[in-house]
Formats: C-alpha cells, sequence, structure tokens
C-alpha cells in the first residue's frame, strides 16, 4: 500500500510533463503557422502591388500612344469629304478611349487586354487612313502639277496665238498699206470753157485734177469711186451739195467730185472736173484724190 502511495505524485508529474512538452509543441507549430500564412500574406500583398504597378506602367503607355494617335490624327489634311468625316470619326473614338483610360485608378489585367486589342485596332484603322490619305495626296499632287503643265501649256499657246495674231496683224496691215492704189503724176488746174488752162478766176469753166492709178498687182481689181476735194483759199471744201459725201478714216466728209474708175491693176489716166459755180476766189488751191478711203493723192494751182 506504501507503494502504491507514493507512486501518485510520479504519475502527475508525468502527465504534466506531458502536456507541457505538448504545448509548446503546439505554440511552435501555431507559431510557425502564423508565420507562414503571414509570410504568404507579404508575398500576395507585395506581388499584388507589382502587378498594379505594371498594369498602371502598361495603362500609362497605352495613354501615350493613344495621345500620339491624336496628335498623328492632326497633321493628316485631305481635299476629300468622306475621307476628312472618317479621320474625325476616329479621332473621336481615340480620345474618348484617351479619356476612359486616364479616368481608371486601379485597374484590372482583363481592363489592360482590352484596352490593347482597341488600341491595336485602332493603329490598324489609322494606318488604312494614313494610306487612303497618301493615296490621294498623291493623285492630288499629280493632278496639281498635271494642272500646271495644262497652264503652262495653255499660257504658251496662248502666247503662240497672239504672237501670230500679232504677225498676222502686221502682215495683214502690210498687205493693206501695200494694197493701196497710190495716185502720181497729179495735176490740177483750171481751166476754160474751150478746156485751156487759165489762171484768173473770172475765166474759170470748170477746176480740172488730173492723175495716174499706179499699178499695184495685190489691189483688189475692179469698179471702184475716186473722189476729189478741192480747199479754197478761205480753207473751206468746195462741194455741189453738203450731202455728197464719203467715208475716210471713220468719218463722212465731203467731196467736190468724183468718178467711177475700173481700176484692173494696171496703170489708168484719168481726170476729174468741178464745175465753177462762180464761188471762186483769187489764191492758192489745194486738189487731193482718194480711192477706197485713202487719200492717195495731191497737187494745188493759183487762182488771180
Amino acid at each position: 500500500m506504501e507503494n502504491s502511495g507514493n507512486n501518485l505524485p510520479e504519475s502527475n508529474n508525468h502527465e504534466k510533463s506531458k502536456a507541457v512538452v505538448f504545448l509548446s509543441i503546439l505554440i511552435v507549430v501555431l507559431a510557425i503557422v502564423l508565420l507562414v500564412v503571414g509570410w504568404m500574406y507579404y508575398q500576395k500583398n507585395r506581388d499584388s502591388e507589382n502587378m498594379q504597378v505594371q498594369l498602371t506602367a502598361e495603362k500609362d503607355s497605352i495613354a501615350r500612344n493613344l495621345k500620339g494617335l491624336m496628335a498623328d490624327y492632326k497633321t493628316l489634311e485631305t481635299t476629300n469629304d468622306t475621307i476628312n468625316q472618317k479621320l474625325q470619326t476616329e479621332q473621336d473614338r481615340v480620345k474618348r478611349l484617351y479619356s476612359q483610360i486616364q479616368s481608371e485608378r486601379n485597374i484590372s489585367y482583363s481592363k489592360i487586354k482590352e484596352y490593347q486589342r482597341e488600341l491595336g485596332t485602332l493603329r490598324t484603322i489609322m494606318k488604312d487612313l494614313l494610306h487612303d490619305v497618301d493615296s490621294l495626296n498623291a493623285v492630288n499632287q499629280k493632278l496639281i502639277v498635271e494642272n500646271i503643265k495644262i497652264k503652262e501649256e495653255a499660257t504658251t499657246a496662248k502666247k503662240t496665238v497672239k504672237e501670230l495674231e500679232q504677225k498676222t496683224e502686221e502682215l495683214n496691215s502690210q498687205v493693206e498699206k501695200g494694197s493701196v492704189i497710190k495716185a502720181r503724176s497729179v495735176v490740177a488746174m483750171a481751166v476754160s470753157r474751150k478746156g485751156n488752162e487759165v489762171t484768173r478766176a473770172r475765166r474759170v469753166e470748170k477746176l480740172r485734177v488730173c492723175f495716174t492709178l499706179s499699178e499695184n498687182v495685190i489691189a483688189k481689181a475692179g469698179v471702184r469711186d475716186a473722189y476729189i476735194r478741192i480747199i479754197g483759199p478761205d480753207q473751206f471744201v468746195l462741194a455741189k451739195a453738203e450731202t455728197d459725201l464719203f467715208d475716210f478714216q471713220g468719218e463722212k466728209i465731203v467731196y467736190s467730185a468724183k468718178r467711177e474708175v475700173d481700176y484692173q491693176n494696171k496703170d489708168i489716166d484719168l481726170c476729174i472736173f468741178y464745175d465753177n459755180k462762180g464761188e471762186l476766189v483769187a489764191g492758192k488751191y489745194q486738189a487731193t484724190v482718194y480711192v477706197d478711203g485713202n487719200l492717195v493723192g495731191s497737187g494745188e494751182f493759183m487762182l488771180k
């Protein structure tokens, strides 16, 4: 009995020792678990922060690319209304996506992928539009060059035509001048009733102007009128009637007498007479000859 009583305290002490060891082990295990969990939480937070930093960097990169696209759109110019409308539409689309991505705070990986896809689409559209604009500008440039060439050719042609017209005018003028029938050997005098030359006014029956129309092979042949104008000392033209007019240098002027002549490009002699109506006075008289509206010769005589 004594031995059994003595063994109880030893047994209790042994049990206590076992409990202490178990608790110590449990505490160590719990501490290890806590350390592992804490480390895992730390790692997760750190990985999450790193991921967010990477996502933010990618978001900023996408934003920069969108800003670059906006700047590129501003440099595109064309005169085509349809392409201009497409450019404006896509530029507005880029601006909206840029504003949207700028407003993102905690962006997700899936959102980044979505933005990357949209950026790729916008770049493809930008590339296509750039090709269209370049093609159109190339065509426009070609048209401009062709237009300049056409204008230069037209200017050259106009200049050539003008030069030809001037040469033609000069030739026509030369021909016109060369085709004028000239009168030579103009002799103006006063004659009596018998046809003799007289110098006293009171004895004059007629005034006679004789001349030769010279040969001219380029003049127009045919019947025409030859006119004379006799201007007295008082500078008035002797005329039968105020209605006796002919054309000279765009004006109607009075003539003293006229005669029809059939000119055939050969020398032809003729005389034209003016009847004295009693208005003759002493002094110097001048007679001028006109054919085809041109002054072709002149002569003078004196009366006493």
